[in-house]
This record gives C-alpha cells, structure tokens and sequence, in this order.
C-alpha cells in the first residue's frame, strides 16, 4: 500500500537550491547542540553521547523515506519541544551498575538536586525516541527540496550547509555559546527560511523558546567547548560540577585548620615528600602538571618550593574559574605557565626536562565527540603515554600520580600500565581519606633504591596494560558491555523498520543496500579518523571541529569532481578506497613523531584523507544515477546507524583493527553494487584523462 503523496512535494519544485544548504545547516546546528546539551544535563546519557548522533541519523533517515509521503512537518515543533520537556523531567536521572562497565563511578546526586532512580536503557530509549522525532520533519524537508535540482548538485548545496552548520558550531563552543540556544537559533531560521505557513512558523518559534528554561541554573555556570561548569563556594574551597557531577574542587589551602583541607593537603605532597627523600632533602625545582583544573596541583607545587612550573589543562573553561576563583589564586604567580594543551599532545611536543611529573586527576566525565567512543583522558593513562614522560623527565626525575580508584581490577589495570612504562621502581600507596583521589603511584626509574617491592608487583603486576591500540581504562577486560548489545538490538530492530517504512511507501524504491553499507562505512571512518588526529594532535575541540569540517570539505570536492568529470570512475575509486584502508591498517602511526610537525599534518591529512575522498566518490557517482534522492539518501544515514554502533568494536578489537572492520562493510557495499559497476563498464564514466590513462596502466 502507498501512502498518499502530499502536494507540497511538487511545490518545492521553485525551491531555491540555497534552501537546500539551509536545511542541511539547521541539520548540523541542531544535531550538534542536542549532542552537547542532552548529555550535559541528563545523566543517564552523559557517557553514551552517541545515542543522540545515531537518533539525528534515524529521524533524518526515515524523514528522507518519506519524501513522498504525507508531510510531517509539524514533528518539528513537536519534537523540539518534547526534546526540552524530556530534558527537563530527565535533568536528575541518575547511571547505576548497568554502565559499570563505560565508568565505574556511581552518581547519587546532581548538581541541580535530587536524583530519580530511572533504569538506563529506558532513560537512554526515551532520549532517542525525543531526539529523534525532530529530525524526521527536516529528513522530509531536505529530500523534497534536494529532489527539485540535479541531483549531485543539490548534493554540493546540501554540504556546504553541513560545513556551515558545523563550523558555527565551532565558533559557537569557541565563544561559549550555551547549547540550548542552538535549537532557539535554529527555529528561528527554520520559520524565516523553510517553513511554509504562519503557524508553522509560530509553533517552532514556540518550541525553540522553550529552551530558553534552561537559561536558569542552580548554580552559576558556563558553557566549555566540552562541560556545562557549575560551581559553588564553600568554606573549604570552592565546588565545581561538570555535566551535572562533581569533579573538582579548589582547596583553599591556607584554611589548614580545617581537617579536610589538612588531609588533602598531606596527600597531594606524598610524590614531593619522596622526592625529597631520594634527593638530599632537595625539593623538585621544575615540575610539570598535567590535568591542572582550578589550580590545586599549582598550589601544592609552589608550598613545596618549585621554581618552575608548567601546568596543562584542556579546559579553558576550567583554567579560568581557577585563575578567578581559587581562594589562593596559583595560576596569578609567575612561577607557573599556563598551557592550554591536551595532556598527551603537550607530552608529544615538549622538549623540556622536568625533576617532577604529575599526572593529576584527569578523570574527564565525557567523550571527545558525539562521534567517537574516546574519553578525553583515554590516551593519558596508556603505556606510550607514560613513555612520554618518562622521557621529559631529568636524569633523576620522578612521576606522581593520583587517582580516585573504586575497583579492586583498576588498582591493578593503572598500576601494572605504570610498570610496563617504569620499570620496578614503582610505589603504590592506598589512603585513607578518600576526598578528590584516594590511590597514589610515584615512579623513579632512574632513583637508586626507589620501589621495587617484589610483592606489590606480583599482587598488581599482572593486569592487562592500556595501550594507544586498546586505551578503555575503564573496561576490565576487551569486551563489549551488555548495556550496548541492548542499544545494539533496539538499533537493529530500528533499521528493520526503516526497510519496512521504505516497502511500505514505495514499494518499487528498492533496497539500496549499497548505499546502507556506505552510510555504515562512513560514519565508521570518520569515527576511526577523530581517534587517530586525537592521537596526534590531541584530544580537544578544536582538532574535532577541523576533522568534521575537513571530512565534509572532502565530501564536497570529491562531489564536485564527480560534476566536472575529473574524478575517477566507480571502478577506479573502489581500488582507491581498498587500497587507502589497507594503508591506514597497515602504517605505523607513532613513526610520525619523529618528523616536524608540518610533515606530520600532511602524512596525517592523506591517510585520513584518501579514504573518505574514494568513498565520496563511490558514493556520488552511485547517488547521480537514482531516479529520487529520498530514498537513497535516508537508506545512507539508516546505514550511519550501524556505522555509529560498529565504532564499539574497537573495545573488543581495538583501535587498528577497526580499519578491518571498515574493509569488510565497504567490501559489502562494493559487492551490493555490482548492477552500478556492470553498467558503468557498459556504458562508461566520464573521467579525466590522468585517471583514464592511469586505469590503463593498472591494467597492463
């Protein structure tokens, strides 16, 4: 059975192609905001922010599926102001054992008040489902308008919109924008620009202004490029939420009457009280801080007496709530410099030789991307990373580091990954007080009679270590976690419903399959492209938004080399992609620090690069010959689903073998387009000579 088309379809036929890239940047602006405000305010989501993603790639989908059908473009309105109701009821949802195994910590509380006891899958299926009805209406919209001109280049229109949408939301986080007046932003928009009639306009205004509820905190805050940053003072210092759980707080050391402030104190100066020990009495003169937060670890290393002091936070946000805020204000010394610098990066980088080393509480509560299954410290507490410091220490340079540890396995996980880098000499200390970390290594590899306790070796030594290749701290062992498999099967059940929607409106569409597994394929390689930057440049906002914008800026030349002829043919970009993934799989990253840093970006740029143009091209040369863009276009982001659910194989595999993975779904997608290629040897491409002549030779 058809469903009945809707009239509205042909009147878009006047459609200016601009529309289009509106649309598409409407697109990006709200899928980008929802991705940063839901997780940020609702806890049970704070950790699976990819779920918002895999919604976007769902509403858009099925929106697309029903290019013909009856509009729904009342779902917009609808689902921005159902998105901020859940929002809202959700703000205290609370993560219990069931994602014990993505982070160990238990919230009780939230920032904003009491916590509601909620399971995390049911949580986690009503974000989904509220995110996801938004995107629906624009899915509709943005293949009915792409429809009325030619096909590829509607495609370029509808891209540049997406590397609009993306970079304002760089500039946006850049600015410290909060995201829920990203959704205000963009209804606005919508009614000026794409809506059709005056209370469709009026009804997503309404909704957008409905976010303006979470203008109001109950504590003051600010917007990261990674947190919501809530604080509030207390006599003991000053208290600091991100995303609605604690992660800081300030000490105001000269408060030493107050027990709390004593004890702390004492254990922040366990890695300088052995120092000292092993030095003569000597206090470490230069010490580097790695994860500096609002300041503590500054203030402990200048009562200690360091004369130079290098402290690295990722957080501008945090970095300036400490320079305003600490009670003792450390940053305003001039002992201590300041880089805003992810920690591993800055590791990379240096060149300076440091007496100590401390690797503070990096804990991040949060993912580097909506796209990507990367905690921002993930590359910290690896193997090479410590290498890395061992290597900026002087000739008797010692490491400390704390950690809030609250399973027996991480004790044993940090300490044996500590070992492989250090050697034996390597202590570990439990304390009794538990406030902000209650777990301290020191490592001396070169201090004559340091450590090296045979026992605590053989108690903590045997523990698989975190790699760059396996960096999951947090995962006791290479596997998947069940609450997954269940977000597995319901996103399963979900693209079996999508086909069924597809059957179901337009019998004669067709599968597409090849344009699901390239869908798949892609969000999957720029997934695995965020990991390996983040590796190389560092895990921070800025390298997300050029890798997105970069990917997309791909897309759109590789699109426009398809319309003027000068890209290769099918055949020839299914060998580029084959042969840029085995590359990828195959080339050993870490050889790249070895060269400056303009060679890097470059080698960098290539190998992240090539894969996606081939697969653009695939994609546009598959995409110009469909008699509809509806239909593939919403089967490709069904296929983004998938694509977004196989980055969890990395925890099992780990981060190079992905690049596997990545072979055998494009290997399904080359293998779901023999019909395209069989007609495209037929009839021929138009490519330009240098591919012609370069097919020619392949062949010889």
């Amino acid at each position: 059975m058809n469903a009945a088309p809707d009239p509205g379809a042909s009147q878009a036929a006047a459609s200016s192609p601009w529309r289009v890239a509106a649309v598409s940047f409407c697109v990006l602006a709200l899928e980008l905001g929802l991705i940063r405000l839901v997780p940020a305010e609702v806890k049970a989501i704070s950790y699976f922010t990819n779920l918002i993603l895999i919604a976007s790639f769902f509403g858009l989908g099925v929106g697309c599926i029903l290019q013909n059908g009856p509009r729904v473009s009342w779902l917009l309105p609808a689902g921005l102001a159902a998105v901020a109701a859940f929002v809202l009821l959700a703000r205290g949802i609370v993560v219990y054992e069931a994602a014990g195994a993505v982070h160990y910590w238990l919230q009780d509380r939230s920032a904003s008040g009491d916590a509601v006891r909620l399971p995390l899958i049911a949580s986690a299926l009503l974000a989904f489902a509220t995110c996801a009805l938004p995107f629906v209406a624009m899915g509709q919209e943005l293949a009915r308008r792409m429809d009325c001109q030619a096909r590829l280049a509607a495609y370029s229109w509808d891209i540049a919109g997406s590397i609009g949408g993306t970079l304002a939301a760089a500039l946006c986080a850049y600015l410290g924008t909060p995201p829920w007046a990203w959704p205000l932003a963009v209804a606005a928009i919508w009614a000026a620009a794409i809506a059709r009639t005056w209370p469709l306009r009026l009804a997503t205004l309404a909704a957008g202004a409905a976010f303006l509820a979470f203008a109001s905190a109950a504590h003051p805050s600010a917007w990261s490029p990674y947190y919501l940053v809530q604080h509030e003072r207390e006599p003991e210092g000053l208290r600091v939420w991100v995303n609605s759980s604690f992660h800081q707080f300030a000490l105001d050391t000269e408060q030493t009457d107050i027990p709390l402030v004593r004890q702390t104190m004492q254990k922040f100066s366990i890695p300088y009280d052995r120092y000292r020990e092993f030095h003569n009495g000597r206090s470490p003169r230069s010490v580097l801080i790695l994860g500096a937060g609002t300041g503590n670890d500054a203030n402990v290393a200048l009562a200690n007496g360091a004369e130079r002091i290098v402290a690295v936070e990722i957080d501008p946000a945090i970095y300036e709530l400490g320079r305003r805020l600490n009670p003792t204000r450390p940053y305003d010394d001039l002992r201590v410099e300041v880089q805003l610098d992810d920690a591993r990066h800055y590791l990379h980088t240096s060149r300076e030789r440091f007496d100590l080393i401390v690797f503070a509480t990096l804990d991040s509560q949060t993912l580097l991307s909506g796209a990507a299954n990367l905690r921002l410290e993930n590359y910290v507490y690896t193997v090479e990373a410590f290498r890395d410091a061992r290597r900026l220490l002087a000739d008797d340079g010692m490491v400390g580091l704390y950690y809030s540890v609250m399973k027996p396995w991480l004790y044993g996980r940090i300490f044996s990954t500590v070992h492989e880098a250090f050697g034996p000499r390597v202590e570990f200390m439990r304390t009794h007080a538990p406030f902000l970390f209650n777990s301290i290594i020191v490592a001396g590899p070169n201090v004559a009679g340091f450590g090296g306790d045979p026992q605590l070796i053989a108690d903590l030594g045997g523990y698989r270590v975190n790699t760059d290749d396996w960096p999951y701290l947090y995962l006791q062992e290479p596997t998947i976690a069940p609450v997954y498999w269940q977000l597995f099967a319901a996103v399963g059940v979900l693209i079996v419903a999508a086909f069924a929607l597809l059957r179901w409106t337009t019998p004669a569409a067709g599968w597409h399959a090849n344009f699901l597994f390239l869908g798949a394929g892609f969000t999957l390689l720029e997934s695995a492209a965020i990991v390996r930057l983040a590796l190389l440049f560092g895990s921070t906002w800025v390298v997300n938004a050029v890798v997105f914008t970069a990917a997309m800026g791909t897309i759109f030349l590789a699109n426009v080399a398809v319309m003027k002829r000068v890209a290769p043919s099918l055949p020839q970009a299914w060998i580029g992609l084959s042969v840029a993934l085995a590359v990828n799989y195959a080339f050993p990253l870490q050889t790249l620090f070895a060269y400056p840093s303009a060679v890097r970006t470059a080698a960098a740029a290539l190998l992240a690069g090539a894969p996606i143009f081939f697969a653009a091209v695939c994609f546009s040369r598959l995409f110009e010959k469909q008699p509809a863009a509806g239909y593939p276009l919403g089967v490709n982001l069904i296929g983004a689903m998938g694509g977004a659910m196989l980055e969890y194989s990395s925890m099992v595999l780990g981060m190079r073998d992905v690049w596997l993975v990545l072979l055998a779904v494009y290997a399904a997608a080359l293998l779901c387009s023999g019909p395209a290629l069989a007609a495209e040897r037929v009839t021929g491409a138009a490519v330009a000579p240098g591919w012609r002549k370069l097919s020619r030779s392949a062949t010889r």
